[in-house]
């Protein structure tokens, strides 16, 4: 059963202090944009609090980075929230692959959850299981999936974004965002060109010590790696991964299988309409193991099971081969045909 959802007009997050929504006409053009937006696209109130709990503890851990490295010129008035609010009040949180990770760690949270309800056993026991296997890359790699899932679990048990699951390219924009809001109250106290020095040392610092490959994602590739090398990406494991609502588990195995990456497979595993019948097809899944994929899904990623498994059945070996080879393309190079397509219609595979 999935979690019921939170209000829409819930507390400000500032601690309820204000009303939770404005009033007078310059709500206007927000509640324009809201209003028409796709109701089956729209994040869910649960989503929609986790992104912004998982940001705003990603903004104040960089920010304490900052400040560690100024020493005692730090900005006093930026404690708790109030530099995440302000800059997610100036567009500059607005970075794609930032916006992607937020979505794709909320997400899982709710597909876990999901399909973890109403099962036998309060506790997971598929990767602990991994952690005693006698393949050691298989062990170590469990292990370090574990201990890197446990590191971005705050102290309430939800969960986190560390500044090591950033790319590259995001990590530079974030930490230069976060310098730039530093920066205003800084020079109330330094001369400008000196603040921007000091604030200039500190972004280096504070970069330098950002590592991808500490990514949960990494951790995650790493052990569905040595599954595969082992031999053990079968069906028996695809449903111990879906028993124990391991959601990532479950797409990183089927886009291996698949011969895809991480990131489309995710999108067809939790887009429905049809994405989930042809990633199960290009994994080469069985059709009683489809029907139970589909089955424990449908409800949680609001597919239509009779639709997909329909899907799964009137695929074509070259329907899912065409679709193998689009999706192997450059993320880029595929973007940028559907964008030059948008105005002649989408592109069918």
């Amino acid at each position: 059963m999935v979690p019921v959802e939170w209000p829409v007009a819930a507390a400000d997050q500032g601690g309820g202090a204000f009303a939770a929504r404005v009033a007078g006409g310059s709500r206007l053009p927000t509640v324009r944009l809201d209003f028409f937006l796709d109701p089956s696209a729209r994040l869910t109130e649960q989503e929609r609090a986790l992104m912004a709990g998982m940001l705003a503890d990603l903004v104040n851990s960089i920010g304490d980075e900052f400040r560690s490295r100024l020493g005692g010129l730090e900005p006093a008035n930026d404690e708790g929230e109030q530099l995440a609010q302000r800059l997610r009040r100036s567009g500059l949180l607005d970075i794609g692959d930032l916006v992607r990770l937020l979505l794709h760690r909320a997400e899982d949270e709710r597909i876990s959850t999901g399909l973890r309800a109403g099962r036998e056993g309060s506790r997971p026991r598929f990767l602990q299981a991994l952690v005693s296997d006698e393949n050691a890359e298989i062990s170590a790699a469990a292990m370090a999936l574990i201990l890197a899932r446990g590191r971005r679990r705050d102290r309430f048990g939800g969960p986190r974004i560390l500044f090591d699951d950033l790319s590259a390219e995001s990590a530079v924009v974030l930490v230069n965002a976060i310098a730039a809001a530093l920066r205003t109250d800084l020079v109330k106290r330094l001369d400008p060109a000196d603040a921007d020095e000091r604030l200039g040392t500190a972004s280096r610092s504070v970069l330098a010590g950002h590592d991808e490959g500490n990514r949960l994602e990494a951790r995650l590739f790493d052990l569905v790696h040595a599954l595969g090398e082992a031999g053990r990406l079968d069906e028996s494991l695809i449903r111990s991964a879906l028993d124990d609502g391991e959601a990532s588990l479950l797409g990183e195995a089927l886009g291996r299988t698949a011969g895809i990456s991480f990131q489309p497979a995710w999108e067809h595993l939790t887009g429905g309409s049809g994405g989930l019948a042809l990633l199960l097809r290009m994994s080469g899944s069985s059709r009683t193991l489809a029907g139970e994929v589909i089955a424990r899904l449908a409800e949680v990623v609001a597919a239509d099971p009779e639709s997909e498994i329909a899907g799964f059945d009137s695929l074509s070996e070259q329907d899912v081969d065409s679709a193998r080879k689009w999706l192997r393309l450059d993320p880029a190079y595929r973007s940028a045909i559907e964008t030059l397509a948008s105005g002649h219609g989408q592109r069918s595979l």
